[in-house]
């Protein structure tokens, strides 16, 4: 038996940090992916080998594990929920996700690894169950996630999202005169650490905190208005008020600042950091005829970029059955 699962990277459009504080996020997959490919391992253990990371881990039993512990913990929660020993597994992660970039590179990988073990030990698994396994790995990441990136990750699509009223699917973004530029400001950051100071600053900002909620929640909302209308340049006003109000709150970086004005200066809709801040990526908003010239200044200037479709399929798997000859 042979299983191969592929999962989709994602990006925040507009919300990240306000979520945690109970407001809306706007959410998509990207275009970017990561494999997990699996067999078989006639041993008792459950052996992972990263092709990105350069690194083979024990993740079962889950107290060898050296790296990898976040996966270690939801093969033993799949294994526990279905009352079953984990079976033995040799998964090979390949991965085109930069990590540490706000892309969501850690969910993309359990979710990933996560529809792969189930399909190893002959399961179908559900995409609520592929979820919920992946979200027991992002714990040990994260802390205490929204849950957005592996939601993304197993589903797909744009996703309205906030703590009260959960996940809405609102389609794809479908803009064939605009393009999605992903800038990497090559700065890592703490998601926990971005977390920390932007709920510093909301706090000490006490009566009028709950307005800027009101006022993130608003811009949301708009630019959910704007996507349904197909309002490109609209959207792109939205993405760079949004960006203000991150800047404010302490989680942008000089390097974010950077890539947004030069991408405006050279004629893009809008732009923004994705993710925690303090670092990782920045998305550019450009119809169709200027990306190309934003991405070239901005690779001329040392930075990685991606262009990516948003809004794609969420976790794929295949299951191959070699007959022996």
């Amino acid at each position: 038996m042979r299983c191969t699962s592929k999962a989709p990277a994602k990006i925040i459009l507009l919300g990240e940090h306000w979520v945690v504080h109970g407001g809306y996020a706007l959410a998509s997959s990207l275009g970017l992916y990561c494999s997990a490919i699996g067999t078989y391992y006639p041993s008792i253990r459950v052996v992972v080998y990263s092709s990105r990371l350069k690194l083979t881990d024990t993740i079962y039993p889950s107290q060898k594990c050296k790296t990898l512990c976040n996966l270690a913990r939801m093969i033993d929660y799949i294994a526990s929920t279905l009352r079953r020993t984990p079976w033995p597994a040799n998964i090979v992660i390949e991965s085109e996700i930069p990590p540490g970039t706000g892309l969501g590179s850690s969910a993309s990988t359990a979710v990933a690894v996560a529809a792969t073990y189930f399909c190893i030990g002959g399961l179908d698994p559900s995409l609520e169950e592929v979820s919920r396994a992946a979200y027991e790995a992002e714990k040990v990441v994260h802390g205490n996630p929204s849950g957005i990136d592996n939601t993304i990750a197993t589903y797909g699509g744009i996703i309205l999202y906030s703590r009260t009223t959960g996940f809405k699917k609102l389609g794809k973004l479908n803009f064939p005169e605009a393009r999605i530029l992903i800038v990497d400001t090559g700065i890592e950051r703490s998601t926990k650490n971005a977390v920390e100071k932007f709920t510093r600053r909301l706090t000490r900002l006490k009566q009028i905190a709950n307005q800027l909620i009101e006022v993130q929640n608003n811009i949301v909302m708009e630019a959910v208005s704007a996507i349904k209308n197909k309002d490109i340049v609209y959207l792109g006003y939205l993405l760079d008020t949004a960006q203000g109000l991150l800047n404010s709150m302490g989680v942008s970086h000089p390097e974010i600042e950077r890539i947004v004005h030069i991408a405006r200066a050279k004629g893009a809709l809008g732009a923004k950091l994705t993710g925690a801040g303090m670092g990782g990526s920045v998305i550019v908003l450009a119809e169709a005829q200027r990306v190309e010239k934003i991405k070239q200044t901005m690779e001329q200037l040392g930075y990685t970029t991606y262009v990516a479709e948003i809004g794609v399929e969420g976790v794929k798997i295949a299951r191959e059955t070699k007959t022996p000859l």
